[in-house]
């Protein structure tokens, strides 16, 4: 009995430790950094801008890496975090009205 639990739990960690080693590969590197140029924000099938994200806003890298990111088609992904004392984002929403495509946006570098 001490053989087979002995084994379960060398296998258990050869598996976590490969999922762990997955994860640190392929996950975005999260490397925080300064915007170089204005970027305007719109639809990806329009041709309007909602908003303009002005130089020198601070992001954090959401690339994907290694095989995370076969078939990534915008190489550039950057999330902005905005902390707040205020309650900014509705959790409770229904997720039909999430639409898929209803959510993606475009960025135009200002040249």
């Amino acid at each position: 009995m001490k053989k087979v639990i002995f084994i379960l739990s060398i296998l258990l960690n050869i598996i976590f430790g490969l999922n762990y080693l997955s994860d640190a590969i392929n996950e975005p590197t999260r490397e925080l950094g300064r915007l170089k140029k204005d970027i305007e924000i719109g639809y990806f099938s329009g041709d309007s801008v909602l908003f303009k994200l002005p130089k020198g806003l601070t992001v954090a890298d959401e690339s994907q890496r290694g095989i995370s990111a076969i078939g990534q088609f915008e190489n550039n992904r950057f999330s902005i975090v905005i902390t707040s004392n205020e309650d900014l984002v509705d959790y409770e929403i229904n997720e039909d009205s999430l639409g898929v495509f209803n959510n993606f946006y475009s960025a135009e570098i200002k040249k």
